[in-house]
């Protein structure tokens, strides 16, 4: 069965399910669309033809509103969310209806120093700690079980994936339910790779695994029969610290045991399929480390996304492409219903998108396009002298450069910034979304999706660079290279590219978003198109929102122009030239 696709607005007649919906709906009367989406969701919900229920929906639309709505035809659900932001953002609005549960490292332990990851509980597995029980079985839950067992026993819990992929199938009491709302789902085919990514250390090869030294020369195929002999010796070495608990070995160490045996058995699994794993070393201040990577995640993920629920509704404002998203999850041959929504709820005049060109923003022409740059953002920030703004740098290289300019321009005391650390990062996101200053200036590396600057928070936003994917990371090289072979052969007698396949890709061949449409690398071009769309809607974030974005990489232009087709309706429609007062500047 193929997918089935549903417009709003539509040309044709929809299901009307509004009176079964209403008592369900959490807000006093619905936005534009909502009312149009959720009854065609709900239809489907009741139709044995689909499993997989998949709502892309601009910015503004409501999409919480639409989750909460619908889970309440289930029994139990689970609401997953990979970005902390939008958790806080369900717990707001809706906390009193859900159940929220997070791991352990998010909690101090009672009977020791640590945080409950590192608790004498998890390293047993045994529930022998009075904290670990259930009051009715003479417990006295510490707060990680206490959120954990309410969470367990709730109709509606909220989870990030990686926890909960992770409880469903280890020591817990959260089961497989009827029905999963996930949203930024654009985001699980990333997530999960992440999920799937195995770091063995030195360390761990010689004291858990029992050889001295990582054998460098093996194939992905030679690695799996070498990992089924090293998981031997690892079990073993468990049971026997297990056993001499309290002689000489602490939970610790059984701990770090037991998490180097999970380790190896999902790198078992992705070495299933040995020329879809990517085998790297590293050398670092911290010490070598063996690195395993799927190169696509599609061989794993529909397991892993319907081991928790019997059917889902997969919410984004970024699908973009329905074919590519559902393939790269293993789904597209599953019974999916996508509605797509297709126009923005706002005014137009609310959201202005300006194209200024200061340069190209490629390695070797930087060094001059950043200055240009900064005279851009020193123009727009005297512009907005009392408006809040967000810059987004891609990288940290990039954003010291910014700020360095910014701050020899006079704006130092406007600049809220931090590098990767991430104590550093919560102080200064804190501090700009609770001071009541209305000229900060926020220049993050990490706020481009899952963070809401509606309001006043934020009312005009820059895009420094095209947020390629990096070509020379070999994972994602692999996967472009990949594509286009798989291209080639569907299409052996319709060649359209006048390259040949190259043995590397390094981002200026065979299109990659760069040179030509490519069609066989929509996936890459999916990608940037994402991140571009995701950073855009931070600011404008209800119909009474007004914000302003600027993209200031010259490579724009090619990009809108090669794979514009990606790019929403609603925001190439809001397209214009940079006012003139940014003209000239640069």
């Amino acid at each position: 069965m193929t997918v089935v696709r549903i417009n709003i607005p539509s040309k044709g007649a929809l299901p009307d399910e509004w009176d079964r919906v209403r008592p369900d709906f959490p807000m006093p009367s619905p936005r534009l669309y909502q009312k149009e989406a959720l009854s065609v969701a709900y239809w489907a919900m009741e139709n044995d033809d689909f499993d997989n229920i998949v709502i892309q929906a601009p910015t503004g639309i409501g999409k919480s509103a639409i989750a909460m709505t619908v889970q309440n035809q289930f029994k139990s659900a689970y609401l997953l969310t990979p970005s902390l932001g939008l958790a806080e953002q369900y717990k707001k609005d809706y906390g009193h209806r859900l159940s929220e549960v997070r791991g352990r490292s998010n909690f101090d332990c009672w009977v020791r120093s640590g945080t409950a990851k590192g608790a004498p509980c998890y390293s047993k597995r045994s529930g022998s700690c009075k904290h670990a029980k259930r009051p009715d079985d003479g417990g006295e839950p510490c707060p990680y079980y206490e959120q954990r067992f309410d969470a367990e026993d709730a109709r509606l819990t909220l989870s990030n994936p990686a926890y909960l992929f992770r409880a469903v199938r280890g020591y817990t009491n959260f089961d497989k339910r009827e029905f999963a709302i996930i949203d930024e789902a654009h985001d699980m085919e990333g997530f999960i790779h992440d999920l799937l990514e195995v770091r063995l250390s030195a360390k761990e090869w010689t004291n858990v695994f029992g050889k001295e030294r990582f054998p460098h020369h093996l194939t992905p195929k030679d690695w799996r029969a070498e990992l089924n002999e090293r998981i031997e010796v690892a079990r073993s070495v468990l049971k026997q610290v297990e056993a001499d608990l309290g002689n000489g070995t602490t939970e610790k160490q059984i701990e770090a045991v037991r998490d180097s045996v999970g380790k190896m058995e999902t790198a078992l699994d992705i070495l299933t399929k040995p020329s879809n794993v990517h085998i790297s070393f590293e050398n670092s201040k911290w010490g070598d480390y063996l690195i395993l990577k799927p190169i696509r995640v599609r061989d794993y993920a529909r397991d892993i996304i319907e081991s928790i629920s019997e059917k889902r509704v997969m919410l984004s404002a970024t699908i973009l492409d329905i074919d590519t998203f559902l393939h790269g999850l293993g789904l597209e041959n599953q019974k999916t219903l996508y509605i797509n929504i297709t126009k923005s709820p706002f005014p137009k005049e609310n959201f202005n998108v300006h194209y200024v060109p200061c340069g190209s923003m490629s390695w070797a022409k930087r060094k001059h396009t950043i200055p240009k740059q900064v005279k851009a953002i020193d123009a727009i920030m005297r512009q907005y002298p009392n408006k809040r703004g967000v810059i987004l740098p891609h990288s940290h290289a990039i954003r010291k450069e910014i700020v360095a300019g910014l701050i020899a321009a006079g704006h130092e005391d406007r600049i809220r910034t931090h590098d990767g650390n991430a104590r550093a990062r919560t102080e200064v996101l804190d501090d700009f979304f609770t001071s009541e200053r209305d000229d900060l200036v926020l220049i993050s590396t990490y706020v481009s999706q899952g963070f809401d600057f509606k309001g006043k928070l934020a009312e005009w936003l820059c895009i420094l660079k095209v947020p390629y994917l990096p070509t020379k990371d070999p994972v994602i090289s692999e996967r472009m290279m990949q594509d286009e072979q798989a291209w080639r052969k569907v299409h052996e007698d319709t060649p359209s590219c006048p390259y040949e396949p190259p043995n590397k890709y390094t981002g200026e061949l065979c299109g990659a978003g760069f040179t030509c449409p490519a069609p066989c690398q929509k996936w890459y071009q999916l990608q940037t198109a994402l991140a571009i769309v995701q950073g855009a809607g931070r600011v404008v974030r209800t119909p009474d929102d007004v914000g302003n974005l600027f993209i200031l990489d010259g490579a724009w232009s090619r990009f809108a122009r090669n794979s514009g087709h990606l790019i929403p309706s609603w925001f190439k429609d809001n397209i214009q030239d940079a006012p003139r007062w940014l003209k000239r500047q640069i």
